[in-house]
Parts: C-alpha cells; structure tokens; sequence
C-alpha cells in the first residue's frame, strides 16, 4: 500500500495554520482508510518481514 503523492502540503512546518475544515476533510479521509485487527497485521508483518530477507 503507498500513500498519496499529490498532497504536497508539509504539516510539520510550524507557523502555517491549517483551516479546520481541511483538518476535518483529512481525519476523513484517514478514517475510510484499511483497518485491520491484531492478528491481521501480524501475519501481514510476518510475510513482509520474511520477503524482506531473501
């Protein structure tokens, strides 16, 4: 999974504010995202982990 490149905006930049009304569009934009349980994210680790070796 990749994230998205067109958002551009550096939020760690101090002394630029951001409108509330993005701030609401970006928590749901995070909030439709993948979700997964524990066990889910293990074993995805897991697979990528041991990929990650070879």
């Amino acid at each position: 999974m990749k994230t998205k490149k067109n958002n551009s905006d550096n939020l760690a930049t101090p002394g630029k504010p951001m409108s509330q009304k993005k701030f609401a569009s970006m928590i749901k934009e995070a909030e439709e995202g993948e979700f997964l349980s524990i066990e889910e994210f293990k074993t995805r680790f897991e697979a990528w982990r041991l990929q990650r070796k070879k």
